[in-house]
């Protein structure tokens, strides 16, 4: 088994931008939907086990095991990963494969500064990831050591031998839903690797969350890192995997949007410091504000090693529409997000 490659620790402290200032927020669904929306259940496509190395860790006595449960979804036309922890991925629907096994790949180590941490140091957190093939959606898939997930497409240049390396990091505020500015709240680290195996991106968070995006044709300066800009907050309420109906109760989650100039994307980070990238479309839908509910369902994610949906943990999953892309907003009762990104970003 080949060891771990490493990332991260011989940067300085390089484009560490902390995001300061205040915009309106929008809440959703100050209406409950239309009881007759009941959209089918997603259809269960199969799970995987799938051994996740902590950082540091180069063989596999210390390995976590990691339930991924995989779903088809025919109102959004997506096919959803989630895990034993709520976190979830999301890519547009496409042929499933008769092979639904996940072939391991290669891994990495992802050195990962807290908010204010400014130097890569031998005490910084360091995140063990694996890297898989799921041959069902035909994608890879990246598995964080706490749990965290994310898709990724196949390149046609993939390698197994590289490591990551050092893009950018941003340090962003977030604000919890009572917050109308940015003054107290709450700061996350984030790092964004290369992944020379892929040629794409990696974002990951300080509590671990994963995203990919596709690479800019050239990497930033590292002495002249661009600020994130700010697009707008949402506050997004979601409802637990018994919870039938959007009460006073209902859970209330602050996100954040963010245009990272250093790599053309725009990505959403949740007050829980759980991230999802995609591409930039360049520009807001005129007038347009707020989100649009579009479907609810609650998925069940065994834990690893685990063969029965029995005692499977469920969790509520919203998904809206946001009106300024037509991106689609997953977001669980946890925190975690995913984001499918509008295939029209014109319209």
């Amino acid at each position: 088994m080949r060891n771990r490659i490493v990332g991260g620790l011989s940067i300085l402290m390089l484009g560490f931008v902390a995001l300061l200032g205040g915009l309106p927020r929008i809440a959703a669904q100050d209406k409950q939907p239309p009881k007759e929306t009941k959209p089918a259940a997603p259809q269960f496509l199969y799970g995987h086990d799938l051994k996740v190395r902590p950082g540091g860790e180069s063989d596999w006595v210390k390995a976590n095991k990691i339930g991924v449960e995989v779903f088809k979804d025919e109102p959004t036309k997506s096919i959803i990963a989630i895990s034993e922890v709520g976190a979830i991925s999301v890519v547009p629907a496409g042929p499933v494969g008769s092979d639904k096994t996940c072939k391991w790949l290669t891994a990495h180590d992802l050195a990962t500064r807290k908010a204010g941490e400014l130097e890569f140091t031998q005490k910084t957190k360091r995140f063990g990831v694996e890297m898989f093939r799921d041959l069902g959606s035909n994608r890879l898939l990246y598995v964080s050591e706490n749990g965290n997930i994310a898709f990724a497409p196949i390149t046609a240049e993939l390698v197994t031998d590289r490591g990551p390396k050092w893009h950018h990091a941003l340090e962003p505020r977030v604000r919890a839903p009572d917050q109308s500015n940015f003054d107290n709240a709450r700061k996350f680290g984030l790092e964004i690797f290369k992944d020379e195996n892929t040629g794409g991106l990696i974002y990951i968070t300080e509590v671990g969350s994963i995203s990919t995006a596709k690479a800019p044709p050239t990497a930033p300066d590292p002495k002249k890192i661009a600020p994130p800009k700010t697009a707008y907050g949402l506050v997004l309420r979601v409802r637990g995997a018994a919870e039938e109906n959007f009460t006073e109760k209902t859970k209330k989650i602050g996100v954040e949007v963010f245009e990272d100039p250093n790599a053309n994307t725009l990505f959403y980070i949740t007050e829980t410091g759980h991230v999802a990238a995609v591409p930039n479309p360049g520009g807001f839908i005129p007038e347009a504000r707020g989100v649009t509910w579009k479907s609810a369902m609650a998925l069940k994610a065994r834990k690893g090693g685990v063969k029965e949906f029995e005692n499977a943990r469920k969790f509520g999953i919203e998904v809206f529409q946001d009106n300024r892309t037509g991106n689609l907003i997953f977001i669980t009762e946890t925190g975690a997000i995913a984001v499918l990104p509008n295939p029209n970003p014109s319209k």
